[in-house]
């Protein structure tokens, strides 16, 4: 199956990088996976572009436009996911978007696809638990895909424990309430949070998203998780590569500046 690859992620520290595909060019989105892959990232996301993605940022917005007016589409994405694993990208790739972009596509056809292409997990940020119990748990399943949940500081220990209970890849834990883009800063308050769930030894690996974006607020936020995930920031990295050499030179460079 493919949730075997996950199994090769670091206990700790463990990086994770969230790309927009189809930018900054429609055909970018391949080579920046073999890009990141060949700088020692441990995992991909990549996003597959909307017109409102309600918890970005606007960073990732407008990635998001300029992909979506490159003409990326979820159809295409596919297609240029269909050859990852026969060249060579090994890592675990997850899929991260809205509902929206999904049902359009058909949640079956959608499922199957990814799966098709060696997609690991998927993340929904819209999706509600109960809509995942009643509707996606069964594709999830047949597909061999694995969900991933998000839980902030207000997050209720018993909810935590059931999305520990699906088994998912890991739990997206957001180092503050607000939208992708920010600065994550260690508060008493977060650090008191990141304890609380390392205390609740949960199967689940914890990989801390929203304001990662550098070197210092990696090494912060990786303290009690097991990796961080970096999106803004490395979208802002690429923002402008006009061939595919200066969009890995681009990667290299803010990957060894993060590592």
């Amino acid at each position: 199956m493919t949730c075997s690859r996950f199994l090769q992620l670091p206990e700790r520290g463990a990086l994770s990088v969230f790309f927009t595909a189809g930018y900054p060019r429609l055909g970018d989105t391949l080579p920046t996976l073999k890009a990141l892959q060949s700088s020692g990232v441990d995992m991909v996301e990549v996003g597959f572009p909307f017109s409102d993605p309600v918890a970005d940022g606007p960073t990732i917005q407008e990635s998001s436009l300029v992909a979506l007016r490159n003409g990326m589409t979820v159809a295409t994405l596919f297609e240029q996911l269909r050859g990852m694993r026969a060249a060579g990208v090994t890592m675990p790739v997850l899929l991260m978007g809205y509902l929206n972009p999904l049902e359009r596509f058909g949640p079956e056809r959608f499922f199957e696809s990814a799966a098709a292409c060696g997609v690991d997990a998927l993340i929904l940020p819209d999706m509600p638990f109960d809509d995942y119990l009643a509707r996606y748990k069964r594709l999830f399943a047949s597909s061999g895909l694995r969900p991933v949940f998000l839980v902030t500081s207000r997050t209720e220990e018993e909810r935590i424990r059931a999305f520990d209970a699906e088994s998912p890849a890991f739990i997206y834990v957001l180092s503050s309430d607000a939208v992708t883009g920010g600065k994550a800063s260690v508060t008493e308050a977060t650090e008191k949070f990141f304890r609380r769930l390392e205390a609740m030894k949960l199967s689940s690996r914890l990989i801390v998203g929203f304001g990662v974006s550098d070197r210092a607020s990696f090494q912060a936020v990786t303290k009690h998780t097991s990796g961080a995930i970096i999106g803004s920031a490395f979208v802002r990295a690429v923002s402008g590569a006009q061939t595919e050499e200066d969009l890995q030179k681009r990667i290299s460079t803010f990957i060894e500046g993060v590592r």
